[in-house]
């Protein structure tokens, strides 16, 4: 029992340190948000809203699919609730994907779960739910290509950086679903942190490799699973899109699919490997640089990409205050039983 109620302390100071953090990142913006949603048309930004709510349910829904998968004997509404203030927190103070699985450690460790029992399937859900992302960035690079709107050395660059996350996305393919490959670097791993720390770690290691076969191995024998997962990230990234598109359209500009995508998955990919918390700044650069080089006018692409700031990641996270109460309260009453 002193063991839950110190993990549950933790908790409590890990989301009052989230909550503080996103706080204060909307508060120091508060004027340019105000100014920005001043001059967006509200009939034509509602849509964006209702697109980022379904992007949320769907990484919600996500979240807790994987987790069942993988056998994981909890509720699935507040394994939702876990996916959406996870992702809420993720996206508004992300540091190379850490954030989320942290958050979701954190949180489902208070009931009582095991260590390995959460990670296998928050890493496997992690790894889905950038795939869209990446599948993206060589449909980004052939419309830049093709419409010859940028410099040689430019496209010449963006082509390294897309041929390296699609290398990278091949080697987290092989090593989620090939048990071998995955046994080899985690023995190497644990090698890594006997020599650097001169502590064993074998066993934890060999925990998460069985959980993570045995999840993945449920999820091959069920391809419904997959497919729905798929799905699933589908529907999270073209409402994440479809967002974007309404923030643009908002203040009165229609963008292409072409120009769209290119500009949202090169400022995505950018902000996330800044490792910069939530890409602030980064991702926004990105973006006004990319669609100011595809023709669209710099005040509009600076206008549109502080609007999706506030409409994806700081309304989520202000929404997500409410359920991170809840969860807590939820965990309290599990360490009272």
């Amino acid at each position: 029992m002193s063991s839950k109620i110190a993990i549950h302390r933790v908790a409590l100071v890990l989301v009052a340190l989230f909550l503080i953090a996103g706080a204060l990142i909307i508060a120091l913006n508060w004027k340019e948000m105000r100014q920005v949603l001043g001059q967006a048309n509200w009939f034509l930004l509602a849509p964006s809203f209702l697109f980022t709510a379904l992007s949320y349910l769907c990484l919600g829904f996500s979240l807790a699919i994987v987790f069942r998968v993988f056998q994981t004997k909890e509720d699935f509404s507040y394994l939702f609730r876990v996916g959406f203030v996870s992702n809420a927190a993720s996206y508004l103070l992300n540091v190379g994907g850490a954030t989320g699985v942290s958050l979701q450690y954190m949180l489902l460790k208070t009931r009582g779960l095991d260590t390995e029992n959460i990670l296998a399937p928050s890493l496997f859900q992690l790894y889905f739910s950038g795939l869209m992302l990446i599948v993206l960035l060589p449909v980004s690079l052939l419309y830049i290509l093709l419409s010859r709107q940028l410099s040689l050395s430019a496209s010449l660059g963006i082509s390294i950086a897309t041929a390296i996350l699609i290398i990278l996305l091949i080697l987290a393919s092989i090593t989620v679903f090939s048990s071998r490959v995955r046994s080899v670097l985690l023995r190497r791993l644990g090698g890594m942190v006997h020599f650097i720390f001169r502590r064993k770690i074998d066993t934890a290691l060999n925990d998460f490799e069985n959980a993570m076969s045995r999840g993945v191995m449920l999820v091959q024998q069920h391809p419904k699973v997959l497919w729905m997962l798929l799905l699933v990230a589908v529907g999270d990234w073209a409402g994440t899109i479809a967002a974007l598109w309404f923030c643009f359209a908002a203040l009165g500009t229609f963008l292409g699919a072409g120009v769209l995508v290119t500009g949202f998955s090169l400022g995505i990919t950018a902000g996330f490997i800044s490792m910069i918390p939530g890409g602030l700044g980064v991702q926004e650069g990105s973006m006004v640089g990319i669609y100011t080089l595809l023709g669209v006018p710099i005040r509009t692409a600076v206008l549109a990409a502080m609007l999706f700031r506030i409409v994806y990641y700081f309304v989520p996270f202000l929404v997500s205050i409410g359920f991170f109460q809840h969860l807590l309260q939820g965990s309290q009453r599990e360490l009272s039983k």
